[in-house]
């Protein structure tokens, strides 16, 4: 009777506790470099494109703040107008005499009201005379 080992071919015996692997993997070391360069250049263009993305979202970010500040800026210079059209109708005397009657009950002075004050030359001889 023959055993076991003596029907396994010769070339067999010593991978008995091994793993078995595939042997392309074994004879092609070129071909785990190449993977590795695959998966690296995978992930260099993924990382560049999260970049790209990040850019355009900031972008746009700022995009949104310029528009508002333009909408908060020309608000600002319509009030700036219309509060310059205000100090021009209320700075001419007319208006302020009006207001001056009506609103603070002021009137035109008597005569016994109104005194006359001359600014003569005054020439002082020291400091603070």
């Amino acid at each position: 009777m023959q055993t076991a080992r003596q029907l396994v071919p010769q070339h067999s015996r010593g991978m008995q506790n091994r793993p078995y692997r595939f042997p392309a993997y074994q004879q092609d070391p070129q071909r785990r470099v190449k993977k590795v360069t695959a998966i690296a250049l995978f992930l260099a263009s993924f990382m560049l494109s999260l970049v790209v993305v990040a850019q355009y979202s900031s972008l746009v970010i700022a995009n949104y703040q310029l528009s508002r500040a333009q909408r908060e800026l020309a608000v600002v210079k319509n009030s700036v107008s219309q509060l310059e059209l205000k100090v021009a109708k209320n700075s001419s005397i007319v208006v302020i005499e009006e207001i001056a009657r009506t609103e603070l009950g002021m009137g035109e002075p008597e005569l016994k009201q109104i005194k006359v004050i001359s600014a003569g030359r005054v020439f002082a001889t020291g400091v603070g005379e």
